[in-house]
């Protein structure tokens, strides 16, 4: 039996990158971000998107049916590229609660990173193994969410 047929309030957590076909700027991304938290919503599908040089990283979570249609549509999006999920389990809690769609604009910076520096990003991006991969976007979720409630906690 499987975990989603022991829990079925189980959501399903996705990490999935892609390549954009064209470059996105603030206001493309913020029209994106209209559209994409209202269908979330109505999905109750949370999460946060990353974009930096032409690149998207998306953290998803929600029931595993909605998860799966919107994966469907992303596929078929033509503003996107190879789609690759690095991430999909199945959870008991959401991480991105209060986040019908974060989102975060990645500077890029071409100086070298200091010695000891990882880029959590460049480790989904890049890992050479699934395990790392899925380590680097789990940590990456974890410095957003402690980020947020650090935000929330200094804003009270």
């Amino acid at each position: 039996m499987d975990l989603e047929t022991r829990h079925p309030g189980a959501l399903k957590f996705l990490v999935y990158t892609s390549a954009a076909i064209t470059k996105f700027y603030e206001d493309d991304l913020e029209e994106l971000l209209r559209f994409a938290r209202a269908e979330n919503q109505a999905a109750d599908i949370t999460g946060i998107l990353l974009y930096k040089s032409n690149r998207f990283i998306q953290f998803l979570e929600g029931p595993p049916a909605a998860i799966d249609a919107l994966m469907s549509r992303i596929r078929q999006d033509p503003r996107h590229t190879n789609v690759r999920v690095v991430v999909e389990e199945l959870a008991l809690s959401r991480q991105f609660t209060d986040w019908s769609m974060g989102y975060q604009v990645s500077k890029g910076d071409t100086a070298p990173l200091p010695e000891g520096f990882r880029d959590s990003f460049a480790d989904i991006e890049e890992a050479p193994d699934a395990f790392t991969t899925g380590r680097a976007a789990k940590e990456l979720a974890l410095w957003f969410r402690v980020r947020a409630a650090r935000a929330s906690h200094l804003a009270a």
